[in-house]
């Protein structure tokens, strides 16, 4: 048998390569100190930039004005020469030049790319002459990703000439110039910080640029190839050994010699040389071969395992203002639909329906080009909701309606409903989530947040997530853990090495793009991509890549699992392992927006009321379809809504932008608040008419009994009402309609009394006494029971203020970490007032600390003749002045449990007292809606507040979050005076049997006093008989307002207490129909839609029925 002949003797010193030598060389082959003599000098065949080929006219807008491409237009006529050099500023203006370009005969003559290459240092846009946005330009060095400089590719400074401008000779654009870098101003450098308000950017670049394509694409390829050698594993990977190799002989065949500067065929031939050895790894990638990969063919890679998709996180505001979202909005997505033109496999995915509002009210020509492409699936509006909003904070209505205002516009707008959600960036995950997409026609969720968690790994990447109520989601966290990937090779390989379920599934998404501060994709990304098709067609280590639609993502792990069967389930929320500062930092915008849910829940169901009552009253949402009577058209609650929407943004209703940022969402909440007030003014004044009388009318529609203090603008007769210090009382009774009146003082009552004893200082009434004792809570008796309820416990032996250092790891306004708890004070109060009255008793204790003043009030109320008093009142008036401190109020009681039961959105989530895991830990600091509980048989306490959202049980020391102080990225985080309210509840019983909810509830949510008789009749609409349910919603149908054919009513409950539960709902109308729909107000299919109604003599009767925790809402067709 014949055999390869084989050298008996040899010479040869053969070794393999030094791996760290090797390494090491691959930073000289572009750039750097070798750059006259490695690739960069061949990547440009000839550049130019005297002011006979580039000439440029300068117009700077007036101060932070943002003027639009016409008004800019008729200034530059007028403006100054621009050239290399100069420099443009201050922070955050906007500056406008004017280009016109002569093309150099060589250029003409050549077919490869003629670009213009233009770096202001800053972000910038390229319009057409008349006025068409192309594509953005991003100038300086690129961004640190991660803390690795460069490794974020968001430069971009290249504008492509069109090949007719080339051979004409001539080419004009202009360039509108924005002073921030992509991802803001950071003082020092560091974004987090507060911006610089002096930053001048240089125009470093404008030249116009003969490229070497294939020189350019040998760059593109040896990157890659330098990835492949450096990833994680590589050792033992034989594509990345032999990825080094190519490297290697790629830099030992790259010369250049004499002449070739004259002669450009000896650098040609070179490069092509260099372009044979890369493909020899990566594969062919000729102009045929590069047809059949992934930035052009869909069906590159059937069964391929990384699915990526095009995206570009865009928030909203953040370290900017919602004024340069606009523009990023603009500029980043009027270069994807450039891309799109160049590459046609990009697909691009953007979720926001605020952001295509806003691009369509700004950049009407790019909304046309989007819409495009909407049409033809590659511009994918995702995720349904009106922004990417906080989860955590929000009530549970303003997420039902961040879902029906997104749907419904991209509905209106694109003819397509997401069922998709989409939250890369939002910092946790409600338990009431999945229930709530779910019945906004959403089956799949999308995020990658909780890679960041500091404590824990969640231990998924493919799960079904399940929530309060059994409702799930088939969802998806990404392994490469970034919204923000650049189509390199290392993401790649954490897509496979990093994925958690590979026993089930081992596809997953790779979000390519950059973000945060908007940009998306960019060129290099795809050619990365084609790169990387091509290399998984030739090596099969390498998974396979694909450019897909997420939504085609998730059916097809919807199919390959058994719908979810073989997937792994996560109950509950998704609790994130940071950022827990965000509950409660930014104090007055949490007010704001829990003060604009109420009032616009307020407007709704009074509004509902006065438009069934009175058929001329028009209800603030009606829009005619008929041109002639638009004067008659009313949108102030679709304003208030959007508007409260938007500032429930993931990095403003958290507290984590800049101090511009937030005086926006001030002057909103302000703007909105007024609007809102005299909104409801004037509809209670219809429904109550005129008169001396005083009717109190309850939007929650409890039975109330109670203590309350009169608004200054009624009159209140002195026989109703009467003086406790700057406090004027009275006692207000209300029915199951929520209609009362405040009455005369009921016979019987037993005044509180508060008095010093000792050194102590006692506040009581037949209920409760409470005293302080040292400046301290020591002692809290129900004298009901003879129960002391203080017992010394973590952190403090007694209640009261306390005081911690506040140094996070690294995001100051967002995080909170665990060791702040061992670095805290107890603050005594030093000077305490007695303040006594017939329906109200104090201790105004105040403390002093620092540099600020702290106000407590702890009140109590008038009992007896059945009137109970289920809560020691605290009201808060503090000067707050700390820097880094976080400010508690803390209770140690004597109840035990190892889990403490909280608020969240329609419902309660148990979390644990105590620390035994290291899960258990994490959740030092968690967010709650209106309460914490801490119960045992028999007993149990619970502190409720209305605008607080950061509690914790440890233990039996119970805490509730008050005012925080860090310093960036607002160095004047929550200074000033803040005013609020909470409420300590002793109740008999656990939570759920004790009506504690219901009293907290009436605490945290006020009444209206109005002067002026009503007739219950008109008020009588809906009254519930269910242990548990509670009415949250009721308004007009949004179907309504599309001209004037149908009036329909919704009305929304849910069980709050998370037991099964049946009873009756009672109308007090007559419908024609009444069905259940879903919260986008459409029928439920089937049996679940149907809902039979019983007629009575005041309206008619329906049976109910949910299962724990349930929402459900009932359409009414009148």
């Amino acid at each position: 048998m014949q055999t390869h002949a084989y050298p008996k003797l040899t010479e040869s010193v053969n070794h393999p390569l030094l791996r760290g030598i090797t390494l090491d060389r691959l930073d000289k082959f572009v750039g750097g100190h070798y750059a006259a003599h490695n690739l960069s000098s061949v990547l440009d065949r000839d550049r130019v930039s005297d002011s006979d080929h580039v000439q440029m006219t300068l117009w700077s807008a007036p101060g932070l004005s943002k003027p639009d491409f016409h008004e800019a237009k008729r200034f530059l006529s007028g403006g100054n020469p621009f050239r290399k050099g100069d420099k443009l500023g201050p922070s955050w203006t906007n500056h406008w030049v004017h280009v016109r370009l002569v093309i150099p005969e060589r250029f003409r003559r050549s077919q490869e790319a003629v670009i213009f290459e233009f770096d202001p240092g800053c972000e910038a846009l390229i319009f057409t002459p008349d006025g068409q946005p192309l594509h953005a330009i991003t100038g300086g060095p690129n961004s640190s990703k991660d803390g690795k400089p460069g490794n974020q590719e968001d430069r971009r400074v290249e504008h492509v000439i069109p090949r007719d401008a080339v051979a004409r000779g001539t080419y004009e654009c202009y360039v509108e110039v924005s002073v921030n870098s992509s991802i803001g101003l950071g003082r020092g450098g560091f974004r987090h910080q507060a911006p610089a308000l002096d930053v001048f950017y240089e125009l470093h670049i404008a030249d116009i640029v003969l490229v070497n394509e294939e020189a350019r694409a040998l760059r593109i390829d040896f990157q890659m190839l330098s990835q492949m050698a450096r990833v994680p594993g590589a050792e033992t990977s034989p594509v990345s050994q032999r990825a080094l190799q190519a490297c290697n002989d790629i830099m030992n065949t790259f010369r250049r010699v004499d002449g070739d500067e004259a002669d450009e065929s000896l650098v040609d031939a070179v490069v092509r040389r260099c372009r044979e050895v890369s493909q020899s790894v990566l594969g062919p990638l000729d102009n045929d071969s590069q047809q059949s990969l992934a930035a052009y063919n869909p069906d590159c890679a059937a069964n391929a395992k990384i699915w990526a998709i095009g995206h570009c996180h865009i928030d909203t505001a953040w370290l900017w203002r919602y004024t340069q979202t606009q523009q990023k909005i603009g500029r980043s997505w009027a270069t994807q639909c450039d891309i799109m033109d160049r590459y046609p496999n990009h697909v691009f995915a953007a979720s926001s329906a605020q952001h295509y509002v806003w691009l369509k009210q700004y950049y009407p020509t790019v909304f046309e080009r989007v819409s495009d492409y909407v049409q033809k699936g590659r511009f994918l509006p995702v995720g349904g909701a009106w922004l990417e909003h906080d989860c955590m904070l929000p009530s549970g209505e303003s997420l039902v309606r961040q879902y029906l205002y997104g749907q419904r516009y991209f509905k209106d707008t694109f003819g397509v409903v997401s069922r998709e959600a989409w939250l890369p960036d939002t910092f946790g995950y409600a338990s009431q989530l999945p229930q709530i997409l779910r019945l906004a026609g959403i089956e799949y969720f999308f995020t990658q947040k909780l890679s960041w968690n500091n404590i824990n790994i969640f231990p998924h990447s493919t799960f079904n997530w399940c929530g309060l109520d059994g409702s799930q989601v088939l969802s998806h966290m990404t392994p490469v853990e970034s919204y923000n990937s650049q189509g390199n090779y290392d993401e790649v390989v954490k897509a496979t090495d990093n994925h958690k379920n590979l026993a089930v599934t081992d596809s997953c998404l790779l979000l390519f793009g950059n973000g945060d501060g908007g940009g998306g994709p960019t060129p290099l990304m795809l050619e990365k991509l084609q790169r990387l098709s091509a290399v998984a067609k030739e090596n099969a280590e390498v998974p396979g890549i694909k450019i897909g639609k997420p939504v085609d993502f998730f059916d097809m792990l919807c199919s390959t699992t058994a719908a979810g069967k073989t997937l792994p389930t996560w109950r509950g929320e998704l609790y994130f392992e940071l950022h827990r500062g965000t509950y409660t930092s930014q104090a007055d915008i949490k007010r704001g927006n829990r003060t604009m849910e109420m009032l616009l829940r307020d407007v709704e169901y009074f509004a509902t009321l006065a438009s069934l009552k009175d058929d001329d009253y028009r209800y603030p949402k009606y829009v005619p379809r008929t041109s002639q009577i638009f004067a008659n058209a009313r949108t102030e609650l679709d304003e208030m809504w959007k508007d409260t929407m938007l500032n429930q943004f993931h990095d403003v209703l958290p507290g984590t932008s800049i101090q511009a940022a937030n005086e926006d969402v001030r002057e909103i909440y302000a703007q909105r608040i007024t609007q809102g007030t005299e909104l409801l003014r004037d509809i209670l004044a219809r429904l109550c008419g005129e008169g001396s009388h005083l009717t109190v009318m309850d939007p929650l529609r409890l039975r109330r009994l109670q203590v309350m203090e009169m608004p200054q603008s009624v009159s209140v007769p002195d026989g109703v009402s009467v003086r406790t210090g700057e406090r004027r009382l009275g006692f207000i009774r209300t029915d199951q309609y929520g209609v009362g009146q405040v009455i005369p003082v009921p016979a019987g009552m037993i005044a509180p009394r508060a008095y010093r004893e000792g050194d102590s200082f006692v506040l009581e009434n037949t209920q409760y006494r409470l005293r302080i004792s040292n400046g301290r809570i020591a002692s809290l008796i129900d004298l009901r029971l003879h129960r002391e309820l203080m017992a010394a416990g973590p952190g403090t032996g007694t209640g009261g203020l306390m005081l911690y250092e506040d140094l996070p790891l690294a995001y100051d306004a967002w995080d909170a970490e665990i060791y702040h708890l061992d670095c805290c004070r107890e603050l005594e109060f030093g000077d305490v007032e007695v303040i006594n009255g017939p329906l109200r008793s104090s201790l105004r204790a105040t403390t002093k600390f620092g540099s600020s003043t702290v106000h407590m009030t702890f009140s109590l109320d008038a009992v007896g003749a059945g009137v109970q008093s289920p809560w020691i009142r605290v009201d808060v008036d503090a000067e707050w002045a700390e820097k880094h401190k976080f400010l508690k109020f803390a209770l140690p009681v004597d109840v035990h449990c190892p889990y403490a039961t909280y608020g969240t959105q329609f419902g309660l989530v148990d979390r644990p007292t105590h620390r035994n895991t290291t899960l258990d830990q994490a959740k030092f600091e968690v967010c709650a809606h209106m309460l914490a509980d801490l119960s045992e048989a028999g007993y149990g306490v619970a502190i409720a507040s209305a605008v607080k959202y950061g509690y914790a049980v440890e233990g039996n020391t119970m805490r509730i979050s008050l005012l925080r102080a860090a310093t960036a990225p607002d160095p004047t985080q929550d200074q000033g005076r803040h005013q609020f309210s909470f409420a300590i509840l002793p109740h008999i019983g656990r939570l759920l049997e004790s009506g504690t909810y219901e009293d907290a509830l009436r605490f945290t949510n006020d009444v209206h006093v109005v002067s002026g008789a009503v007739n219950p009749d008109g008020l009588s609409l809906v009254t519930v008989d269910a242990p548990g349910v509670i009415v949250e919603t009721i308004k007009r149908g949004e179907d309504d307002f599309v001209g004037e054919t149908r009036k329909t009513v919704i009305i929304r409950m849910y069980d709050s207490l998370g037991g099964r539960t049946s009873g009756t709902l009672k109308l007090g109308i007559r419908p024609s129909k009444v069905e259940w729909v879903d919260v986008l107000e459409d029928r439920l299919p089937g049996v679940e839609g149907a809902a039979a109604f019983t007629p009575t003599e005041e309206g008619v009767e329906l049976e109910l029925g949910l299962r724990g925790f349930e929402i459900k809402t009932l359409k009414i067709c009148l």
